[in-house]
Order: C-alpha cells, then structure tokens, then sequence
C-alpha cells in the first residue's frame, strides 16, 4: 500500500522535522512564546495549503476544502491576543507542481493532525486550560476518521510515476517544514 511505502520511505524526513518541531515545543514557557509558534506556522501552513489547494482541485480530491485548516491558526492567534500581528510568510516553498505532489505534501500536513492532539496536551500542561487550541485540535472527534479517508484515497491504484511524485511531494514538504522551523523556532525577533 502505497501510505505504508510513504511512511517507510519519508521516515528520516518525517523523523528529523518531528525532532525540530518538539524542541520547539520545548522551548515554549510563556504565551508569548505560543503566540510567536503559531506564526511561523501559520507562515508555513498557509502558502503550503494554498499551494495543495491549487494542484488537487475539488474534481481530484473532493474534500480538499475541509482539508485547509491554516485560519484555525489565525484563529488562535486572535484568541491568544495576537489579533494585529502579520505572520512571516515562507517563500522558500516544496515543488507542489501536480495533483501528485500535492497528495504527497497534503499527506504531511493531514498527518500532522494526529500528532497535533499531543501537542495540544504539552501546550495545555505548560500554559493551562484556557490557552487556544483549533488547529492542534485537528478535527476533533474526526480525526481518525479524516486520517483513515485520506488514506483510503493515497490508496487508489496509481503509476509508478505517480508513486514517485506522491513521495517526493511528501518529501519535500517535511524537509521544508524542518528547514522553516529551524529559522524560526522561537526566536526572540519574530
């Protein structure tokens, strides 16, 4: 299947942006600091999500609406406080060129909604109940089954070619996600 061979081949990708994303979590001590967080997050999901919108339109991937979860960031910046503050915008992006690279890209951040619940308890832990939670929240009581309908799709028969373009979507994402978090990772300045 086609997300076993996605997760056995982006495993040092995907290893090495979790290992940045939890020291960054790390680091978090304040709500200033959460606030800065989602930024950069915002700064990556966004013209990430905007690049997928544009590959994988609704004819290829139906749910691709439900998909783009980037406002929920705004959102809990907006309830953290931060309801001024322009996030800083990653122009440094992955290759999402064809409805195959934006399946493989769309795999990291769908993904990411399963550990996004263990970020939201760290989060929680270190700054309380009332701190804003949306977007590491994923889809609430869905997300497994939003995980297992994507992966359903990733499923389908596909090329070779098509496999090939999945994975290095995938790739490059986590590598760019991993390079964009080390630039950022709660640095005083943003």
């Amino acid at each position: 299947m086609l997300t076993a061979d996605l997760k056995e081949i982006t495993y040092p990708e995907h290893q090495a942006s979790e290992k940045k994303m939890v020291a960054a979590l790390k680091r978090i001590e304040t709500q200033a600091d959460y606030k800065r967080m989602l930024g950069w997050l915002y700064g990556f999901y966004s013209p990430v999500e905007d690049l997928i919108s544009r590959a994988l339109t609704e004819d290829i991937f139906p749910d691709i609406a439900n998909r783009c979860r980037a406002y929920l960031i705004l959102t809990d910046m907006r309830n953290s406080g931060e309801s001024d503050a322009t996030p800083g915008i990653c122009t440094e992006l992955p290759v999402i060129d064809s409805p195959e690279r934006g399946l493989g890209a769309l795999y990291v951040l769908e993904g990411s909604t399963l550990g996004g619940r263990i970020i939201a308890e760290m989060i929680t832990r270190r700054l309380g109940p009332s701190t804003s939670l949306g977007f590491f929240n994923g889809y609430g009581a869905e997300t497994e089954k939003m995980w297992q309908s994507f992966k359903d799709f990733l499923n389908k028969p596909r090329t070779a070619e098509e496999q090939a373009a999945i994975i290095d979507g995938a790739k490059a994402t986590f590598i760019t996600f991993k390079n964009w978090i080390g630039r950022h990772e709660l640095q005083p300045q943003l």
